[in-house]
C-alpha cells in the first residue's frame, strides 16, 4: 500500500458516502487530482467538530493518504491556512475553475505549475481583482498544461507572424489563421488584440472579449459537449442581476 504524506491540496468537489463518510476530489501539488474516502468525516468526536467542515472548496489543506487505484483512503487532513472568502460572482468563478480541473485533469497526473497558477487565481478572486483579468490567464495556463498551447503571435499553419492590422479566425485546439475572405460565420479577431494578449496584456476590454471567446471555444472542444454547472449558475446570476437593474430603472 503506497503512502503519500503531508501534501498540499485543495478540495474540488465532495459528496456524502455511506452513513458518516465523504468522498472528496482533491487537486494536490505532487499527485495532481486524487479521490479520497474520508472515513467518519461527518461524525463529531467528543469536543472535535466533524471533519467535513474542513472539506470545503478554497481552504488550503495538508493531506496524507494511501492506496492504489482511483479511490484512496485519507489518513490525515489538516488546514494549512484560513479558508478564502468568496461571494457572488467570485464564488461561482472559483467553482468554475474547480469544475474545469475536475473534468479535464486525469487522476494521478501531476501539474505543479498549474497548482501554483490555481493558487494565484484563488488569491486574486479573494482579493477582488477584476474577474475577467483573473480567469482568462488561468484558462490559458490550463490549456498549456494540458498540452494545447495556442500561439497568439503567429499563424499555426504557416508560422507567419500575426499582423497588427490583420484579422484572424480561431481553429479550436489548433491555432489562428489569417482571414482573407469577404464574409464569415466565425468571429474575426483583430491582430493587434492577439499581439497584446500574446504579450500578457489582459487589461484591455476588447482583448478580454477575444480572450473569453477563444477560451470558451477551446475548452468546449476539450469538454466534448459536457455542460459546466458553474457556468449555468453564473449566467443565471448575471441574468437575475440584469433583470433587477431593469426593474430599478
Amino acid at each position: 500500500m503506497s503512502l503519500v504524506e503531508q501534501q498540499p491540496a485543495y478540495v474540488l468537489h465532495s459528496r456524502a458516502w455511506r452513513e458518516t463518510s465523504v468522498i472528496v476530489d482533491l487537486f494536490t501539488l505532487y499527485s495532481g487530482r486524487v479521490a479520497l474516502i474520508v472515513k467518519g468525516a461527518r461524525k463529531s468526536s467528543g469536543k472535535q467538530a466533524a471533519k467535513v467542515a474542513l472539506l470545503q472548496p478554497f481552504t488550503p489543506l495538508i493531506v496524507s493518504f494511501s492506496g492504489r487505484g482511483e479511490l484512496r483512503t485519507a489518513h490525515q487532513i489538516d488546514a494549512a491556512g484560513p479558508p478564502l472568502s468568496m461571494l457572488g460572482q467570485r464564488l461561482y468563478s472559483g467553482l468554475y475553475a474547480n469544475e474545469l480541473l475536475l473534468k479535464l485533469l486525469a487522476i494521478d497526473d501531476a501539474h505543479e505549475n498549474l497548482f501554483a497558477y490555481y493558487q494565484t487565481l484563488l488569491g486574486e478572486l479573494a482579493n477582488k481583482l477584476p474577474l475577467e483579468q483573473c480567469l482568462r490567464p488561468f484558462e490559458v495556463h490550463l490549456m498549456d498544461e494540458l498540452g494545447y498551447h495556442i500561439a497568439l503571435d503567429k499563424e499555426f499553419e504557416t508560422g507567419a507572424p500575426i499582423q497588427a492590422d490583420g484579422y484572424y479566425q480561431l481553429r479550436p485546439l489548433q491555432g489562428l489563421c489569417l482571414f482573407e475572405g469577404q464574409t464569415s460565420s466565425l468571429p474575426l479577431i483583430k491582430g493587434s488584440s492577439l499581439l497584446n494578449l500574446a504579450a500578457g496584456d489582459y487589461t484591455n476590454q476588447e482583448c478580454l472579449k477575444y480572450a473569453k471567446y477563444m477560451a470558451r471555444a477551446n475548452l468546449d472542444q476539450l469538454l466534448g459537449g459536457q455542460q459546466l454547472r458553474s457556468r449555468t449558475f453564473f449566467q443565471a446570476m448575471a441574468d437575475q442581476t440584469h433583470s433587477s437593474d431593469q426593474g430599478d430603472n
